[in-house]
């Protein structure tokens, strides 16, 4: 008799290295986010990010004092779009809707 399976296991999670979060489903009346190919800024840092075993990315990047959110789609090239342009606690509560699946 075979031991049974572990979840690290499975094929299917076997990139996910798990340590970012997972975006929730997106609901049926979620907002839809405008999103531009250009960000405001070149200069960026990331404060928070989704993992990277999904085909899309999605970054909270700190721009100079404001906030936005950088999509990527991970694709050969990959193609990059970002909305935002917030203020601190603003952005928490896009980010937020976001993971929940209430905006897209």
């Amino acid at each position: 008799m075979e031991p049974a399976a572990l979840p690290q296991d499975d094929e299917a999670d076997w990139d996910c290295p798990g340590i970012a979060l997972h975006l929730g489903r997106a609901l049926p009346n979620r907002v839809k986010l405008l999103w531009s190919s250009e960000p405001r800024s070149r200069r960026h840092r990331v404060v928070e990010y989704t993992c990277a075993c999904e085909a899309v990315v999605y970054e909270l990047v700190s721009c100079g004092g404001l906030y936005m959110i950088h999509k990527v789609i991970q694709s050969e090239p990959p193609e990059h779009a970002y909305t935002g342009g917030w203020r601190h606690t603003e952005a928490h509560l896009w980010w937020h809707r976001l993971i929940t699946g209430r905006v897209r």
